[in-house]
């Protein structure tokens, strides 16, 4: 049993390693172990599956430290122990960034960066497994737990099957669609906030921030030469008034002078959906937009 355990452990740590790389998040350190501050947690030391830090486009002058730690089972998730559970996890995440805070690894990150205002030490629990079973989203089961563990840390964002897959669906159309074979890059766009409002700031880049790691919307583009695609990604299925909103969010961020947008829904049929997308296209009355504006289904492309 111990060796099994150990191999899905492993298997885990291969998943989200592979999804680093698909979110920009290279060569993060892993399998660290940082003296802990609280010599009763886990005895003298903190164990951490990795660690990956960046300069912030969501945020000027800002790196972000993200710890994270792999939960990973053949097992469908336990939905009676789900909150105990998490409890666990998240305390010992946010016990190990506390420790961090105090650790040699975090001194020689902060000297690796010149005019950098502020360190933010997040954490990242995937919770994930591989059962094909069950219920995936366990966020909409935590939303009203309560956490006050008096713990410092800078937040702990939950990333279970649902959000996982999500992103991974997302990315993966859009790099299908838009190949670098005929000549186009694929990015995230960085929503523009009264945070990083600095010139300097990137406006999209290839890293994900961890702000997206667990959205339900994601924002991409597609750019060639001078030839740009917006493209809005929604986790949930198809709504007219969601449509609404995702319109004006992409003109928004593309500043209206996109050649194309896409707005793309897990489960959009052009049989079932296209009447209600046209109503909507009139409704927003901006003709030059909606002209070069689709909607699509990223699970299957062939429905558009």
């Amino acid at each position: 049993m111990g060796e099994n355990s150990k191999r899905i452990g492993e298997t885990g740590e291969e998943v989200v390693t592979n999804f680093l790389k698909l979110i920009g998040w290279n060569d993060p350190q892993r399998n660290i172990d940082i003296t802990s501050m609280d010599t009763e947690h886990r005895k003298y030391s903190n164990g951490l599956d990795g660690y990956f830090h960046y300069i912030s486009p969501m945020i000027s002058n800002t790196v972000e430290n993200i710890l994270y730690s792999c939960k990973y089972s053949t097992d469908p998730y336990p939905v009676s122990q789900v909150v105990k559970l998490f409890k666990e996890h998240y305390t010992d995440l946010a016990k190990t960034i506390e420790s961090f805070r105090k650790s040699e690894l975090n001194q020689n990150t902060q000297r690796m960066h010149e005019n950098i205002d502020t360190y933010f030490d997040r954490g990242v629990l995937f919770w994930l497994n591989n059962s094909g079973k069950g219920e995936n989203d366990l966020i909409s089961r935590l939303d009203k737990i309560d956490l006050n563990t008096g713990i410092n840390h800078n937040g702990i964002f939950l990333v279970d099957n649902k959000r996982i897959q999500f992103i991974y669906d997302s990315i993966n159309y859009a790099r299908n669609c838009f190949t670098k074979g005929d000549g186009f890059d694929v990015d995230f766009i960085y929503f523009t906030n009264g945070l990083n409002n600095d010139e300097r700031n990137m406006r999209n880049g290839k890293i994900l921030p961890v702000q997206y790691i667990n959205t339900s919307v994601l924002p991409m583009r597609a750019s060639k030469n001078n030839e740009t695609t917006v493209m809005i990604f929604s986790i949930d299925n198809f709504d007219k008034n969601d449509l609404m909103k995702f319109m004006g969010i992409a003109k928004n961020i593309g500043c209206n002078v996109q050649g194309a947008t896409q707005i793309c829904f897990p489960d959009y049929s052009e049989t079932e959906h296209l009447p209600e997308v046209n109503n909507m296209k009139q409704i927003f009355n901006d003709a030059s937009f909606t002209a070069n504006l689709t909607v699509a289904n990223y699970n299957n492309p062939i429905l558009r």
